[in-house]
């Protein structure tokens, strides 16, 4: 394990001493882990981080900073599989929780309660296996309350966290822009030029590699992520969560896998096509809802046009634009 390099490069990145102190601890505790088992942290696979993430939780030490830990060690020293285990680990993870404190705030404790009754809250640091089972039963106890208005309604808000700080440099862009089509045709540039960048570094883009191949799909349809308007709506669907295999593969739930982008959702398509309710897909629009309210600083509605879950092979949103 290279900690000297490893401390060099979090200094560079300006993180704290007492953050680089821990994670540095979090990385060694890690390699013991696997020397047991006769394995080095340069070398670790997907398996070898879960086995740890398990230990993690049997111990109570599967905390935030941890697994960041790992994600960032793996970054550095461009271990792609312990990067994306890392990554599965925190992205999305808030989910969850934002559901059960939602439930709280918009109709009671009880009513949270009864949702939730005899469903622990998922441990930080699951098997992306075990993630589904939780939405499925949420979900259809959800429905099983509401009627699929209200369900829409609530799901529409979205269970993600905003990302504000993230965001707020494409509302500076979208004011310096013309109107809102020439906004759209530069982000779709900056996002292709993105994926170039990864490309060239030979590093993944969030959880998955990128090629030659994932790049012209991008290029030829701008649809993908940046959107396009049509009268008064922008039309956006998503890009693969695994571009690379979804453009290989033929079968339609392999495809429905390498497609989906929710950690909450993804494994379950590989046993079957429709594993939970489509209702839930109006968290992927509450996303978008949370994008483009910050990019036009006003309040908008984001509607589900195509779903993986409802049997599409693609993830496709509606943004009604405000009427000014």
């Amino acid at each position: 394990m290279d900690i000297q390099g490893f401390k060099k490069f979090a200094e560079q990145r300006k993180l704290k001493e007492e953050t680089i102190k821990a994670s540095i601890q979090h990385l060694q505790d890690f390699a013991a882990f696997l020397q047991k088992n006769g394995k080095d942290i340069d070398n670790a696979s997907h398996q070898d981080f879960y086995d740890y993430s398990a230990h993690l939780i049997s111990i109570g030490q599967n905390t935030f900073d941890n697994y960041l830990s790992i994600l960032r060690y793996g970054f550095f020293k461009r271990i792609n599989e312990l990067y994306i285990a890392a990554m599965e680990v925190i992205d999305g993870s808030e989910v969850i929780e934002n559901l059960s404190r939602r439930l709280v705030e918009e109709f009671g404790e009880d009513f949270r309660n009864e949702i939730f009754a005899g469903i622990e809250m998922p441990p930080l640091g699951i098997h992306p296996k075990e993630k589904p089972k939780y939405t499925k039963q949420l979900i259809t106890r959800l429905e099983q309350k509401f009627d699929s208005e209200r369900c829409i309604k609530f799901l529409g808000q979205g269970l993600r966290d905003r990302y504000e700080a993230s965001r707020k440099p494409d509302r500076e862009k979208f004011l310096k822009s013309k109107n809102i089509d020439e906004f759209l045709a530069n982000k779709h540039r900056e996002f292709v030029a993105e994926l170039e960048k990864h490309y060239t570094e030979q590093r993944p883009f969030f959880t998955q590699e990128i090629t030659k191949e994932v790049i012209e799909l991008i290029k030829n349809d701008p649809y993908i992520e940046s959107g396009v308007r049509a009268g008064d709506k922008i039309i956006v669907k998503k890009i693969p969560h695994m571009a690379k295999e979804y453009l290989k593969a033929t079968d339609e739930s392999k495809k429905r896998y390498y497609y989906c982008h929710c950690p909450w959702v993804k494994h379950a398509f590989l046993e079957s096509d429709k594993p939970i309710s489509p209702v839930f897909c109006n968290c992927s629009a509450g996303f978008y809802k949370a994008y483009w309210e910050i990019v036009l600083d006003q309040p908008v509605q984001v509607n589900v046009l195509k779903s993986l879950l409802k049997g599409d092979l693609i993830c496709q949103f509606g943004v009604n634009l405000p009427e000014d």
